[in-house]
């Protein structure tokens, strides 16, 4: 009921109308015409090209491989193989976390890593226990 329809005398038709009829005002949009679902809930639409470039993913893992051969092969011959070492195992742990269908380079550089380490460990024993009292 309208405001000037309204008996005020009755006290059962005492509510507050505060509305008014709609009136379409001129190059005004419909509402229906604005309403949009929020962004977080539309899904996000991949391309093939990014799909291809997540699945293929591996360099993370690749680096952490071809550290860890450094690391091993300079390990062998002195302890500046341990840098290379360390970096595999990190490397490694990125890549675990970033590039799950590189598991075969990834544990392939953790090894190599922990083994260059494991050289490197060796090295500082031999030569804080044998080089050095035997140079004192």
């Amino acid at each position: 009921m309208t405001g000037q329809d309204r008996d005020l005398r009755s006290p059962e038709d005492f509510r507050l109308d505060l509305t008014r009829p709609p009136v379409q005002v001129e190059g005004e949009l419909a509402w229906e015409s604005t309403m949009t679902a929020p962004t977080e809930w539309v899904p996000r639409v991949y391309t093939e090209d990014e799909i291809h470039t997540v699945v293929n993913r591996r360099g993370f893992s690749i680096a952490s491989f071809v550290c860890g051969l450094l690391g091993l092969l300079l390990g062998i011959f002195g302890i500046w193989g341990a840098t290379f070492a360390l970096a595999a195992v990190i490397l490694a742990l990125v890549g675990r976390s970033l590039e799950c269908r590189a598991k075969t380079w990834w544990v392939s550089g953790l090894v190599a890593g922990v083994a260059g380490l494991a050289i490197a460990v060796g090295w500082i024993v031999y030569i804080t226990q044998v080089l050095l009292p035997a140079l004192a």
